[in-house]
């Protein structure tokens, strides 16, 4: 049995604390363009004598991977911004990794 902390009891807190994450559909939206711009851009690009640059380069399914791995044991993801992700095709991937939270017994609440 666990004890009570004196500070959780003095402002009647319980002992289950409650994961809840904000998503960003814009700054998802943006995260999902630079993959695509970098992975896009063209590696011989003719410089002035400069080595051409060197550039971490994140495909899609790994911001998408990375996002599903944030969202593990989060009991509320908190969805903002839907606009922001017109495309069905990011819909259809957003909505896979919502899936996996729900799955797993998380909440999803939509704010406007």
């Amino acid at each position: 049995m666990r004890a009570m902390n004196r500070r959780d009891f003095l402002f009647f807190k319980s002992g289950t604390t409650r994961r809840i994450a904000e998503l960003s559909c814009e700054r998802l939206y943006m995260r999902v363009v630079d993959a695509q711009r970098v992975s896009a851009r063209t590696r011989d690009e003719p410089g002035d004598g400069e080595p051409p640059a060197v550039f971490e380069t994140r495909t899609t399914e790994q911001v998408f991977a990375d996002l599903e791995r944030d969202l593990v044991g989060v009991h509320l993801v908190r969805v903002v911004g839907v606009g922001w992700l017109a495309s069905p095709e990011l819909q259809g991937r957003l909505e896979a990794v919502l899936g996996a939270v729900r799955g797993a017994g998380g909440e999803i609440e939509y704010a406007w």
